[in-house]
C-alpha cells in the first residue's frame, strides 16, 4: 500500500511538472540561432522591415525560457532621420576636451534609462506592434556589468591601456520589451560576433553605425557604446557630436517568449539561414515581409588599419629626422671645408 502511494506521488508530481513546462506551436523547435523571424508591421519610411535576428533560439538574454532577438537592419527616426542616445545640444567632443565640464553639470548624461532612445524604442513598440505582439516580448530587468574591450591596442589619450572600457550600468532594463542591446551583448562570442564583421548593419542597404546602452567610463563621460559602420565597437558621444561625424540610428532587440508562438511559416532559405514568420497568440500574421537579406562586403580592421596609419607616421618621422640629420652634417662639412680653404 506504501508503495502504490510513492507511486502515486511521483506520477502526481511528473504530471505537474510536465504541466509546467512551456507548450511550442509547431515549427518553434526548428528555429535556431542565425536564422531570421518576420514579425511587426514594415515600414518604409524609417526602415523597418519587421525582420529580426535570433541571436539565441532557447534563451533571454539574461539566460530565461524565450528568444533573443535583434533587428536584422537598422531603424530610424519616424521621417527617415538619424537617431541620438540623447540630445544635449551643441557640446562637442574631441581628445582635448571630452566634455567633463558638462558631464559634471549634467549628471545621468550616459543613463539608457530615460534617454531618448528608450524613449523612441517605447515609442517604436506602441506604433509598429499590434497589442498582441506586445505582449508576446517579454518584459525584462537587467544590470549590466563592467566591460573592457580591445580598442586600438595603443594608449591614446582617455585609453592608457589601449583599451575601450564601460562602466557597469545597474538596473539598466526596468520591464523593457524593447531596448537597445549592450557592448557585452554586442561582442559576445556566444551571439556570433566573432569579428567585425558580424556586427555590421545596414540602413536601406548602407552601412551605418548603431548605438549600445552601455556608459564609457569616466574618461569620456559623454560617450555610451557604438558600433562604426564598420562594425567596429568603440565610444561615441550621445548627441553624436565629435571630430567623427557617422550617422546614428537603432538597432533594437528583444525577447520573445516562445510560448506565445502559435504559427510559424517558412518563407525563404538561403545559405544556410531560413528566414520565418511568426503569429503570436491572439492573431494571425498575414503581413507581407521582404526576405531578402543584406549583403556585406568586405570591412575594415580598425586595429590593423590603424597600426598601418602608425607605422606610415613612424617612417615619415624617421625619413624627416634623417633627412634633417643630412642637412645638418653636409651643413658642418660645407663650413669645415670652407674653413680650410681661408
Amino acid at each position: 500500500m506504501k508503495g502504490c502511494k510513492q507511486i502515486a506521488a511521483w506520477l502526481l508530481a511528473a504530471v505537474l511538472l510536465l504541466a509546467a513546462l512551456p507548450v511550442y506551436a509547431d515549427g518553434v523547435d526548428e528555429i535556431k540561432a542565425g536564422d531570421v523571424i518576420c514579425f511587426g508591421t514594415p515600414d518604409e519610411k524609417c526602415g523597418f522591415d519587421g525582420k529580426w535576428l535570433v541571436l539565441d533560439a532557447a534563451h533571454t538574454n539574461t539566460g530565461a525560457d524565450g528568444m533573443f532577438l535583434l533587428s536584422l537592419n537598422l531603424i530610424g527616426g519616424e521621417d527617415g532621420n538619424v537617431l541620438l542616445f540623447r540630445d544635449i545640444g551643441d557640446v562637442t567632443v574631441s581628445f582635448s576636451d571630452r566634455g567633463e565640464t558638462f558631464a559634471a553639470a549634467h549628471p545621468g548624461a550616459t543613463d539608457y534609462q530615460g534617454s531618448d532612445i528608450q524613449s523612441w524604442c517605447n515609442a517604436f513598440l506602441s506604433t509598429h506592434f499590434t497589442e498582441a505582439e506586445q505582449g508576446a516580448l517579454l518584459p525584462t530587468d537587467a544590470s549590466d556589468d563592467a566591460i573592457v574591450i580591445p580598442g586600438f591596442s595603443i594608449p591614446l589619450p582617455g585609453a592608457a591601456n589601449g583599451t575601450v572600457d564601460f562602466d557597469p550600468a545597474e538596473n539598466v532594463l526596468q520591464g523593457d520589451r524593447l531596448f537597445i542591446p549592450s557592448v557585452a551583448e554586442l561582442t559576445s562570442e556566444a551571439y556570433g560576433f566573432t569579428e567585425n564583421k558580424a556586427r555590421v548593419a545596414q540602413y536601406r542597404g548602407t552601412d551605418a553605425g548603431y548605438w549600445l546602452r552601455s556608459p564609457h567610463i569616466p574618461t569620456f563621460p559623454l560617450d555610451v557604446g557604438f558600433v562604426f559602420p564598420f562594425g567596429a565597437v568603440m565610444d561615441y558621444p550621445v548627441n553624436a557630436k565629435s571630430m567623427f561625424d557617422m550617422t546614428t540610428y537603432a538597432r533594437p532587440a528583444c525577447n520573445l517568449d516562445a510560448a506565445a508562438i502559435t504559427g510559424v511559416e517558412k518563407l525563404s532559405e538561403e545559405n544556410g539561414v531560413t528566414v520565418w514568420r511568426v503569429s503570436v497568440r491572439g492573431e494571425a500574421n498575414d503581413r507581407v515581409y521582404d526576405t531578402t537579406l543584406p549583403v556585406i562586403g568586405e570591412v575594415m580592421d580598425l586595429g590593423r588599419s590603424f597600426l598601418i596609419i602608425v607605422i606610415v607616421v613612424l617612417a615619415v618621422l624617421l625619413l624627416l629626422v634623417a633627412l634633417v640629420v643630412f642637412l645638418i652634417v653636409r651643413g658642418v662639412k660645407r663650413r669645415r671645408a670652407k674653413g680650410r680653404a681661408q
